[in-house]
């Protein structure tokens, strides 16, 4: 959706090609910034009646299109969740990463979990072929990251975590991922990192067709259309997959020598109008419906069915280039029902509602601020003595520019009738050394909320656990030119109060705070463009200590990173990536050694006419044998091969 300029000095106005409100208007600014200018250094006088509007709107407008064109393959993109606000992915003072979604598909990649390994910081584990992934940052514990979806908070209230294996690649615009804590922006549980998700909304057809060993498929197809103020657009996904023996060791109690498959189906809907000039709304649904079987027991069929459905309203009123005010509704649905010799249902609601304002004071001053609600209501037939807790919120932000300086703060509270009040807070500087050089430093605190197993589990829990508590320091030095950078980041996240599970001599077993971990570690990544070839790589070196006994925290590695070398051939587009990663323990006390790997990942893409594509894929090309837990299979080498249009 464009939005409306008016040049008030000759009554010339067109429809920007910009993105808005799906963008949250990002290049508003960029906007205000040349009319304010241009304009004021450069007055016209008409010569001829009509000639000056009528051209120099023309050349603006050509103008902002060149310039969005250009963006689309930009590697230093905008992103807001850094600091919830539109800022350039060079400008941001926290360590970021932006996944693109058309690169991703063009990669041949099928699941987000593919699409996470290899980020700077970050480690995926998982138990089988459509298993939810478990996401280590920084080598935080995996429900220690919030994981956004256009701004809304997806997960189950039981265990933490969030079902990122129903949302398919098609279906996604952009990803945001954020390392280091952002509670003083987000609240509870962003101890380690925020993964946000944006859905892509389409304009005009475009379908996929995917098939791959195991039997596996993956089609999609997406409409979009509308004109300059309204737009709408619909997407639906059908994945399945006959999949592996997720657990290989005859000895594990859960051993069944079965193939262990997936179907997941999704429908993704978005509209978005422009009421006028200032107002816009737009709004999303995603529903996903899921049945992945495990191994749970030697003789059952143990699988699981899933039911997720996120929808989201949000109104944005801009009246001017200062003031940006946005009113978000939401509600976030994760259901589980357990289908084997232990089975359970077990339902997570999500009610939010939130209110931010964007203030620009002055070109070198901004300040937000934001206040939220939001409930969480559980339902469960394993007997849970609460089944609901609400939490309110309100969080202020400042940004300042002082010659070479940028300073950004936040803090913000929230207060559970579940737990105690949390206040958290950041403050992060970066001081431009030369053109080419910047350097940063962030202090923040964060928490992490106990779970509904965590403080109900009937049997097994402790309803007087306290939130996990956390202050990370990090350092880094960044260098960019042209199409080349380099960035070093250092940092240190100290955790208390870490939920651990307990049992007494007489062998009665429940969580308590008792735990404390030393999250330490650099992350070196760079990027460049050499000849044809894009090459990005990382490496991470990291120490994930448990403070009180001082062995590595369980499915950490020390050192991990990967490599991606991408470009043209003979009009091909092809790739490889490599995926590198030091040893791991499989237990807490150390005693179990898991081997360090490599895989190598291939894919190549061709325009066979214009507009349809044909593309192959190739994961763990060599057929590597590792194991991310002991006794799960990862499934061996993966092919795909997928034609799009």
């Amino acid at each position: 959706m464009g939005r409306l300029c008016v040049f008030a000095r000759h009554g010339c106005r067109f429809r920007s090609p910009f993105p808005t409100p799906s963008s949250i208007f990002r290049r508003t600014e960029g906007l205000a910034y040349l009319e304010r200018h241009l304009f004021t250094a450069y007055p016209f006088t008409d010569t001829k009646p009509g000639f000056a509007p009528r051209y120099v709107c023309l050349a603006i407008a050509g103008l902002l299109s060149a310039i969005d064109a250009g963006a689309q393959t930009r590697v230093e993109p905008l992103i807001i969740t850094a600091s919830r606000a539109s800022e350039s992915l060079v400008e941001t003072l926290r360590d970021v990463t932006v996944l693109r979604g058309d690169t991703l598909f063009a990669s041949g990649i099928h699941e987000l979990e593919t699409a996470l390994r290899g980020v700077p910081g970050i480690e995926v584990q998982s138990l089988g072929a459509g298993a939810t992934p478990s996401v280590f940052v920084r080598g935080g514990n995996s429900n220690q990251v919030l994981i956004l979806v256009d701004g809304q908070r997806v997960g189950s209230s039981f265990s933490g975590q969030s079902a990122l294996q129903h949302i398919p690649i098609s279906q996604i615009e952009r990803i945001e991922i954020v390392r280091g804590p952002a509670a003083s922006l987000y609240g509870a549980d962003a101890v380690s990192g925020v993964i946000q998700i944006f859905t892509k909304q389409v304009a005009g057809l475009a379908a996929s067709v995917a098939a791959g060993n195991q039997r596996s498929s993956d089609v999609s197809a997406r409409l979009g259309f509308g004109d300059g103020s309204q737009r709408y657009s619909v997407a639906a996904n059908h994945r399945e997959s006959r999949g592996f023996n997720a657990i290989i060791d005859p000895a594990n109690f859960s051993f069944n020598p079965d193939r262990d498959g997936y179907r997941f189906s999704s429908v993704a809907l978005n509209a978005a109008s422009e009421f006028s000039r200032s107002l816009a709304v737009d709004g999303s649904a995603f529903i996903a419906r899921g049945n992945t079987q495990y191994d749970g027991s030697k003789t059952f069929n143990d699988r699981i069915k899933s039911d997720l459905r996120n929808i989201g309203l949000r109104a944005i009123y801009a009246p001017n280039d200062q003031w940006k005010s946005t009113l978000t509704l939401g509600q976030g649905i994760d259901q589980s029902q357990f289908i084997s010799s232990f089975p359970g249902r077990y339902k997570t609601t999500n009610d939010q509602v939130g209110w931010q304002n964007n203030l620009q004071l002055d070109r070198g001053f901004s300040l937000w601020n934001a206040i939220e609600w939001r409930r969480e209501q559980i339902e469960t037939d394993q007997g849970f003595a609460t089944d609901s807790r609400r939490t309110v919120s309100a969080a202020v932000g400042a940004e300042v520019m002082l010659s070479g300086l940028k300073i950004a703060s936040a803090v913000r509270l929230d207060d559970s009738n579940q737990y105690e009040k949390r206040t958290t807070g950041n403050i992060g500087l970066a001081y431009t050394l030369a053109s080419e050089w910047r350097l940063t430093a962030n202090a923040g605190t964060s928490f992490k909320a106990p779970t509904f197993n965590d403080l109900y589990f009937p049997g097994f829990s402790n309803p007087n656990l306290s939130p996990e508590k956390a202050r990370n320091l990090e350092l880094a030095m960044s260098w960019a030119r042209g199409a080349s950078s380099a960035k070093l980041v250092v940092f240190e996240n100290r955790i208390r109060d870490l939920i651990q599970f307990q049992c007494d001599a007489n062998f009665n077993c429940a969580p308590q705070n008792v735990a404390k971990a030393n999250l330490r570690g650099a992350t070196l990544s760079a990027a460049a463009q050499i000849a044809k070839w894009n090459v990005d790589a990382s490496i991470d070196v990291s120490e994930p200590e448990d403070a009180n006994t001082g062995k590595r925290l369980s499915r950490r590695s020390k050192l991990h990173g990967a490599l991606k070398v991408s470009g043209d051939v003979l009009g091909v587009r092809t790739g490889v990536e490599l995926l590198a990663s030091g040893d791991r323990f499989d237990n807490a006390s150390n005693t179990r050694r898991l081997a360090g790997y490599g895989v190598v990942n291939a894919f190549a893409r061709y325009a066979l006419v214009r507009g349809l594509n044909i593309g192959l894929r190739l994961e763990n090309a060599f057929d590597r044998a590792y194991e991310n837990s002991r006794g799960y299979s990862t499934g061996g080498r993966r092919a795909w091969l997928t034609i799009d249009f």
